[in-house]
C-alpha cells in the first residue's frame, strides 16, 4: 500500500481503468457533480446518460473457486480450517493455477466488476512483490482478447455483495482485502468491506452504504489522518452515519 510499500496508483493508470471519467474526443461530455458520479452528462443540457457498469462473467468466479491459494493456506494456519472456509465462501475467494489468490469485487446486485490477483507468502501472510505477483482479471481478459478495448472498469467495495444479506449489521470499511478477512473472523458481528487502496475511499466506491451505520478502520500512519479528513463530506453526500476507529494503529496480524 502507498503508506508502507511506496506503491502508487498513478492518475494515468486510474484513467486507463476508468476511461468514462475522461472527456470524449469532441469534448461534449464532462464529469458530472459528485451526486451524479458514475454518470456522463451532455454539455448541451440533455438528460444525463446513466451508465450500467461493465461486468465479468460469473463463470470465472466459479472456475477459480475450486483452487486453493497461499493466502487461504495462511488463513487456515492462523485461524483454523473452519474460519478459513467460512471466509472463502463469504467472499467467494478464488485462486490461479500457481496459487495466487483472486479477490472478486461483486456488487450488491451480484454483478462481478473485476477480480484482483495477488501473490502471498503462505507462511508469513505477507504480499509478494515480485514481477507479475499482482494483476487484474479484467486486464488479463483484455490481453487474451476476451474483453474488448471498450470495456470499462468501475470498482465497487470489496465485500459489497454481503451488504444485502445483512441489512441491519454495522459495516466495517478497511483498506486491504486481507484486513477485511481477519476482521470478519475476529469480529463477525460486522460486515467487513475493503476499499482496495488508501485513495479508494470515495463517494462512488461507498455509494452502497446509504442508510447504513459505518465504522472506518484506516491503516496506521497516513491512513487515519487522510480518511478522517475525507469521510465527513462523503458520508453527507452518500447518506450514512460513521465513526473512525484508531484500533489499527500499531496492529500486527
Amino acid at each position: 500500500r502507498l503508506d508502507k510499500c511506496g506503491y502508487h496508483y498513478t492518475p494515468r493508470q486510474y484513467f486507463e481503468d476508468n476511461p468514462w471519467l475522461r472527456d470524449n474526443d469532441n469534448g461534449c461530455y464532462s464529469v458530472a457533480s459528485l451526486q451524479n458520479i458514475g454518470k456522463k452528462q451532455r454539455c448541451n443540457g440533455n438528460a444525463p446518460i446513466i451508465r450500467t457498469p461493465d461486468t465479468i462473467s460469473e463463470r470465472y468466479v466459479d472456475g477459480a473457486y475450486a483452487r486453493s491459494s497461499s493466502h487461504l493456506e495462511w488463513l487456515r494456519a492462523n485461524y483454523g480450517d473452519e474460519a478459513a472456509e467460512r471466509i472463502r465462501a463469504m467472499y467467494r475467494l478464488g485462486a490461479t493455477r500457481d496459487g495466487r489468490v483472486v479477490f472478486w469485487q461483486i456488487d450488491t446486485e451480484g454483478r462481478v466488476r473485476t477480480g484482483k490477483v495477488m501473490a502471498y507468502d503462505a507462511t508469513t501472510g505477507r504480499r509478494l512483490k515480485t514481477e507479475g505477483s499482482c494483476d487484474w482479471v479484467h486486464s488479463i481478459l483484455r490481453r487474451q482478447g476476451i474483453l474488448d478495448e471498450g470495456w470499462e472498469l468501475r470498482q465497487c467495495l470489496y465485500g459489497e455483495h454481503l451488504l444485502a444479506e445483512r441489512k441491519d449489521a454495522v459495516v466495517a470499511v478497511v483498506e486491504s482485502y486481507k484486513t477485511a478477512h481477519v476482521g470478519a473472523i475476529v469480529m463477525p458481528e460486522m460486515v467487513w468491506t475493503a476499499t482496495d487502496s488508501l485513495t479508494g475511499l470515495t463517494a462512488e466506491r461507498l455509494r452502497a452504504l446509504t442508510g447504513r451505520r459505518v465504522v472506518l478502520f484506516p491503516d496506521e500512519g497516513k491512513g487515519y489522518e487522510q480518511w478522517s479528513e475525507r469521510i465527513a463530506s462523503i458520508a453527507a453526500e452518500v447518506g450514512f452515519t460513521y465513526r473512525v476507529s484508531s484500533i489499527m494503529e500499531g496492529a500486527v496480524y
